[in-house]
């Protein structure tokens, strides 16, 4: 038999994915090519490896599942061996690819950037966009990029594999118009049934398409407090979201973590309202093997410790405004 690494590659990428057509965006290969290298893969082995199903959803046989942990190992392996090799025989080898989403990006690139050159070990940093964070640990299970910033909901089947280490946990603001005064907010809220009469933006708020952990909190939020608040926007970022609001049209949640990344200008038309609700626990991420490296290892401690000295300080911390209700202004509602 001769099976290469390509075609390890090709099948962890369908099974990590989900699809053909999912994997064509990790391998950058169309879909009939990788299944013309799927059904070369399986002729060679003698043997079905997986069952097309409609929708081009895949499912293992248990050779499929046999193969598919054979190259999770062996890929692994190589990795491992790969950087140890450049860590220890070619210096100018040591590649350091970064994954973060849009909202989780706050001060991280300019901090990963920073430390990855203090280190003085890393050649090369690659920062790699990804709209949320199934994206990103699809990528680290596909050998594409060795660390990223991530919501910990997702990585909970993962532990085994992944060193991950806790960041800083990321609670949800409500985004509403400058233009929208606090006597307008607190009349919306305290009448939800005339809510529609107040203010124009209060009655449309942003939807995010991204998944994201507090989707069905943000749907019931809006329903408990304005039910005359249409979805009549939908984002695949909270960055696009944000700048909806900022124009005056509508509100969203959004996550504090987002916050570093808006310019004055955007963050000046916007009033922004604790709901004391956690959204999630970001979390860093890099495959267990690469701490046994320094260079990886110094990454992953400072980084953390950049998060503790600085996101986490009481100094970095933005003020927010107070939710008025009825009752008179608390800091947030009971979802």
């Amino acid at each position: 038999m001769n099976i290469t690494f390509r075609y390890l590659e090709l099948l962890n990428a369908v099974v990590v994915s989900g699809s053909i057509s999912k994997a064509t965006r990790l391998t950058g290969l169309s879909q009939p090519t990788i299944s013309q290298q799927l059904a070369k893969f399986e002729e060679e082995l003698g043997t079905q490896l997986i069952f097309r199903m409609r929708g081009q959803n895949v499912e293992l046989t248990p050779a499929g599942e046999h193969w598919f942990r054979a190259s999770r190992d062996l890929l692994n392996r190589r990795q491992e061996y790969e950087t140890e090799h450049s860590h220890s025989f070619k210096d100018e080898q040591i590649l350091l690819r970064f994954g973060a989403t849009p909202s989780l990006r706050g001060r991280f690139t300019e901090a990963a950037a920073s430390i990855a050159i203090e280190i003085g070990r890393f050649t090369r940093f690659e920062h790699v966009f990804a709209l949320n964070s199934e994206d990103i640990v699809e990528m680290i299970d596909a050998h594409q990029i060795n660390c990223g910033v991530v919501s910990a909901a997702n990585v909970e089947d993962h532990m085994a594999t992944l060193s991950i280490r806790h960041l800083f946990r990321d609670r949800i603001v409500w985004a509403v118009p400058n233009s929208v005064s606090l006597e307008q907010v607190a009349e919306s809220l305290a009448h939800r049934d005339r809510s529609r009469d107040v203010a124009g933006a209060l009655n449309r708020h942003v939807e995010v398409t991204a998944a994201v952990p507090w989707g069905n909190r943000t749907q019931a939020w809006y329903r408990d407090n304005l039910p005359n608040s249409a979805p009549f926007f939908r984002a695949s970022t909270h960055q696009v979201a944000v700048d909806i609001v900022a124009a005056g049209l509508a509100t969203c949640h959004c996550p504090m973590s987002l916050l570093p990344n808006l310019t004055s200008h955007t963050l000046d038309r916007l009033r922004l309202y604790d709901l004391e609700m956690v959204g999630r626990d970001a979390v860093l991420i890099m495959p267990r093997h690469l701490t046994s490296l320094r260079p990886f290892l110094l990454f992953q401690t400072r980084l953390c410790e950049y998060v503790e000295q600085s996101i986490n300080s009481s100094a970095s911390k933005q003020s927010f405004e107070k939710l008025p209700l009825p009752c008179g202004p608390i800091s947030g509602i009971a979802i």
